[in-house]
């Protein structure tokens, strides 16, 4: 009954996921790389990356519809200047301004009242503490921190509570005291954690009973605490390219979780307690582990009934 329910929550979640996504992409329309000289049309996404700017074209003050800019590695640009030309643009929703060698980011930031998603990945100079206490002036709902060398989040990142989506990839958040930190963000729905040598997952994740997504991929972990049952409300787990050697048998006190990733590792065996307990899991994918075809047919069994149980192998 459990397993039936879960299906058609899974296919109600990808029929609403899809929807949106049309409906985002047919929205924003077009990127453009540049502004036309003529008869300029409605720019809704500008991608200026890249370009070795050291400011920006002054056509760029007549797009009232401007929703997406990208400044990423422009390394020359005087941001607090460039904000203040862009003060008539009040659309603005997305700004992404990663590798720009930031040490701090101007208060003129404010003024795109609606921002919504703010990417400062590789910028590992940025003074994180004033960068939170500023931006928690805005309804900022998904933060890209990628690739920041970051070992400690400041303890005002709890400030940061419109934040849903925040990707912490590339970093190296190996501290207790991260977790908790986290757990004050009340609206945090999608977490990435891949890429930051996590060799164990800090007892404290269970603190996270907030987060529907958790991404601890391309990590060292041989193991999962049994505190992670504390993440009460998580539905997909991605823990794929780690060390495990069997499936880990926490996934089995997991009150929501019913998918796991967990491809690629050196997974041989499936723990007896998958057989005993009764858990929501519906959803394994098991692709390129060295499981013997022998174990794959007792994998089979217990997991029948899964809407997906894949043993790829490449």
């Amino acid at each position: 009954m459990i397993r039936k329910i879960v299906q058609y929550t899974i296919i109600v979640f990808v029929i609403i996921t899809i929807n949106g996504c049309n409906t985002y992409t047919s929205f924003y329309s077009k990127t453009y790389s540049s502004i036309p000289k003529n008869d300029i049309p409605k720019i809704y996404r500008l991608d200026l990356s890249n370009q070795n700017l050291d400011a920006l074209p002054k056509s760029i003050s007549k797009l009232k519809d401007l929703r997406m800019l990208n400044l990423s590695n422009n390394s020359d640009l005087d941001l607090d200047k460039i904000f203040k030309e862009l003060e008539n643009i009040t659309t603005l929703e997305i700004l992404t301004l990663d590798n720009l060698d930031l040490k701090q980011l101007p208060e003129s930031i404010l003024q795109f009242k609606n921002l919504k998603q703010l990417s400062l990945a590789y910028n590992p100079n940025l003074d994180f503490d004033k960068t939170f206490k500023l931006i928690g002036k805005l309804s900022i709902e998904f933060l890209n921190l990628k690739g920041n060398n970051i070992k400690l989040l400041p303890e005002n990142i709890s400030t940061l509570t419109a934040i849903k989506d925040l990707n912490l990839s590339y970093n190296n958040l190996i501290a207790e005291k991260n977790y908790q930190f986290l757990s004050k963000l009340p609206n945090l729905y999608s977490l990435w954690l891949d890429h930051n040598n996590l060799k164990i997952l800090p007892k404290t994740i269970g603190k996270l009973d907030q987060i529907r997504f958790l991404y601890i991929d391309h990590n060292e972990l041989s193991e999962i605490p049994i505190e992670i049952s504390g993440m009460k409300k998580v539905w997909v787990i991605h823990t794929g390219y780690n060390k495990f050697k069997k499936l880990p048998e926490a996934f089995t006190k997991m009150n929501s979780l019913f998918m796991v990733h967990i491809n690629n590792c050196n997974i041989k065996t499936i723990p007896r307690v998958y057989e005993t307990e009764k858990y929501p899991l519906a959803g394994l994918i098991l692709d390129n582990n060295p499981i013997s075809e022998q174990e794959k047919e007792r994998a089979k069994r217990i997991f029948k009934g899964y809407f997906l149980l894949s043993f790829k192998q490449k």
